[in-house]
């Protein structure tokens, strides 16, 4: 009875902390965390294998690389985007395991391919092959998140996956750093080694899928809601941006997902040019800004337990100021860091970690307040659009300035455009204020 009381289904496993829905089983929990450690770091290190494909292989000038990896992620995008809903729908009807496993083999194919590309061309249709995976497999891992837990334990196991997303992408990123090094000492090629590299991680993507396939909850959730027309929702979403508050979470959404894109597309490029015009092995240098993309990582996955206290504590327009305040600090440092190389660049990627996710956390937490009982799934659908949004916009910017300007620019131009968003913040602090609240929001 008491179970009842405080919203409860008795029914239901408990897991640590954690209740699940009935049905949900210890083996279906520990697969959704084993996909959870996995999922990001498979999805990001395609980004980071540029900067050795595009040098290694194709042999593509240092003029031309930021735009290449820019579109290639514009297009990438563009079919996620497109192919998110239509897949969601299709997981009511056949499984959400069967999308997730199909997702992770579409990951092996792309990765397998990825390095036998013998131009751009190729390299970009691969990456699309890519992309389809990732809509399955972002979009799964969404929805588990949501099938599993009783409402009260809904926030519990989205940090839980949200730390095992981050330490996964540390360890398992870290790793694929220092693969193309580890073959080219067995004797392979510099070719040879990027090929086996990346044919590693689609093996690593093939265990993921079986992970899913064999692990995950089959069948359907029980209650399904029909999601609607999503241009309908759109509309809906940005017809309550009336509210300034709102509107500001949307931009929010854009900047800070685009910052993220930022460091996933060009900081590892960026340093490995800079390792290579000082006369390192392709293999050194990937490795080396690998390892401050660490330092950028770690630092994100430890700074929520000292800003999410605050933002629970006070104006979330202010928090959001707040945070855009530690991101300017962090991009600027990283773009205007005379020698992206030295010593001083461990300090600036541990800024960089503290800004990126500053502007991630405080975001979702002023969506999460500001989205009405009524019309939620419209603003946090389109807050999602925003993000997109957000991310096609900075990777052509970037990818332009990081060619006709200089290979830091696109953190210069974060930088600046984060400081824009605190100015906006601090305005709607002040302008149309709201009296402190603490609101438990999960990421969309």
């Amino acid at each position: 009875m008491s179970a009842e009381i405080k919203g409860i289904d008795p029914n239901g496993l408990k897991i640590g902390p954690i209740w699940l829905v009935a049905g949900v089983t210890r083996l279906h929990a520990s697969a959704l965390m084993l996909v959870s450690f996995l999922t990001i770091a498979l999805l990001t290190m395609v980004g980071h294998s540029n900067a050795y494909i595009l040098n290694e292989h194709l042999g593509v000038p240092n003029s031309e690389q930021g735009g290449v990896v820019g579109q290639m992620t514009f297009y990438s995008e563009i079919i996620i985007i497109l192919l998110v809903g239509p897949l969601g729908v299709l997981s009511d009807r056949i499984g959400r395991r069967t999308i997730f496993a199909t997702g992770f083999m579409f990951l092996a194919l792309g990765y397998a391919l990825y390095p036998t590309a013998t131009s751009v061309g190729q390299l970009t249709l691969y990456r699309l092959i890519f992309a389809v995976g990732a809509a399955c497999i972002s979009g799964m891992l969404a929805t588990v998140l949501s099938d599993y837990p009783q409402e009260r334990s809904r926030g519990k196991l989205v940090a839980a996956s949200f730390f095992l997303n981050g330490l996964g992408m540390v360890i398992i990123v870290g790793i694929f750093s220092r693969l193309p090094g580890w073959f080219q000492d067995a004797g392979y090629t510099p070719i040879e080694a990027g090929q086996a590299a990346l044919w590693s991680i689609a093996v690593a993507c093939v265990f993921a899928c079986l992970i899913a396939a064999k692990g995950l909850q089959p069948g359907t959730p029980v209650a399904r809601e029909d999601a609607g027309p999503m241009l309908a929702k759109l509309v809906a979403g940005v017809r309550l941006a009336r509210n300034p508050r709102l509107a500001l979470a949307y931009g929010a959404a854009m900047i800070s997902r685009g910052d993220m894109s930022v460091i996933s597309t060009f900081f590892s490029l960026w340093l490995t040019q800079v390792g290579r015009s000082r006369g390192m092995e392709t293999s050194e240098a990937f490795a080396l800004g690998i390892k401050f993309f660490i330092v950028v990582q770690v630092t994100a996955l430890l700074w929520p337990a000292v800003i999410s206290p605050i933002i629970d504590r006070i104006d979330r327009a202010l928090a959001l100021a707040i945070g855009m305040g530690f991101a300017v600090i962090g991009y600027l440092s990283v773009g205007l860091n005379p020698d992206p190389l030295g010593p001083w660049m461990y300090l600036a990627a541990v800024l960089m970690g503290i800004g990126e996710m500053s502007g991630i956390l405080t975001a979702q937490a002023l969506v999460g307040q500001e989205a009405p009982a009524k019309g939620r799934g419209a603003v946090i659908g389109t807050f999602s659009f925003f993000g997109a949004l957000g991310i096609l916009t900075t990777v052509l910017i970037g990818g332009y300035l990081f060619d006709h300007w200089r290979p830091s620019a696109p953190f210069i131009y974060m930088g600046g455009v984060n400081c824009l968003l605190l100015i906006w913040a601090t305005i709607t602090y002040l302008v149309a204020p709201r009296a402190p609240q603490v609101v438990v929001s999960a990421p969309s």
